[in-house]
This record gives C-alpha cells, structure tokens and sequence, in this order.
C-alpha cells in the first residue's frame, strides 16, 4: 500500500516538467533574451571598445609616424652638427697653425734681432778690446823705453 506521503512526493515530481521535453515557449524566450543580450552588448559594450581600440590604433600609427619623422629630424640635425664641427675643427686647426707659423715668426725676427745686437756687441767689444790693446802696447813702449833708460842709467852708474 502506498501512504498518503508517497502519494505526494510522487505527485510533485509528476507536477515538475520534463528536462528533456523541448518546450517552444521556453526556447523562444531564451531565443528573444540571447538576441536582446548579443544586442545590448554590441551596441553598449563592443561598439565603444572597438571605437577605442580603433582610435588607439590610430594614436599608434601616428605615434610611428612622428616617431620616424622625429628619428629623421634627430639624423638630419646630428648630420649638420658633425658638419659644423668638423668645420670648426678645421677653422680652429688653421687657426692654431697661423698662430704656430707667427709665433715661428716672431721667434726667428727676435733671434735675428738678437745675433745681430750681440754681433754688434761683438764687434764694438772686439774694436774697443783692439783700442785697448793699442793703448796698452803704446804704454807699455813707452814704460819699456823709461825702464831701458833707467837701466842704462843704473849700469853706467855701476860701471
């Protein structure tokens, strides 16, 4: 026999609808909400994030693009300044070189200058040293006469 329990669980699950019966009502409005949610987030969610994505992509691109241009102002600028160094380098270079050249000059005119005054030297030293030497033989002639004088005169006073 069955108890009045039974009856009534047994019942329930008789009330309960079959997970494997395909109920058209049901799958419609799955259908409807699914259609209603792909809708809702194309247009409230995808739409705008692929709206950012596709401006960051172009931010990217023109990034790329300045970036390249700014690569090739930084060349160009590194290619001019090499240029003008090596120009000043070069301006500098003559520069010390004239510098080097009128120092040479200058030194070779005061050395010039210098054999010059002290050959001038020379010659006067040499000149009054001859000047000198003649006053001096004239002296000593006229001291060598005094003094044979004087020895003839002490001899005749011995003899």
């Amino acid at each position: 026999m069955t108890t009045p329990n039974e009856g009534a669980s047994k019942g329930f699950m008789d009330a309960l609808p079959d997970p494997m019966k395909l109920d058209p009502i049901q799958i419609g409005f799955v259908i409807l909400l699914m259609t209603l949610l792909y809708l809702l987030l194309k247009f409230s969610f995808f739409q705008p994030v692929v709206k950012v994505m596709d401006e960051r992509e172009a931010a990217i691109a023109a990034g790329g693009a300045a970036k390249a241009e700014a690569a090739s102002l930084v060349e160009l600028r590194q290619n001019d300044y090499a240029a003008r160094l090596r120009d000043l380098r070069a301006k500098a270079f003559e520069h010390r070189k004239a510098l080097a050249a009128a120092a040479t000059e200058e030194k070779v005119a005061l050395l010039d200058k210098v054999r010059k005054q002290a050959s001038e030297t020379r010659g006067g030293a040499l000149e009054e040293l001859k000047v000198q030497k003649e006053a001096a033989k004239v002296e000593l002639m006229a001291q060598v006469d005094v003094l044979s004088e004087s020895m003839v005169q002490h001899l005749l006073k011995q003899a």
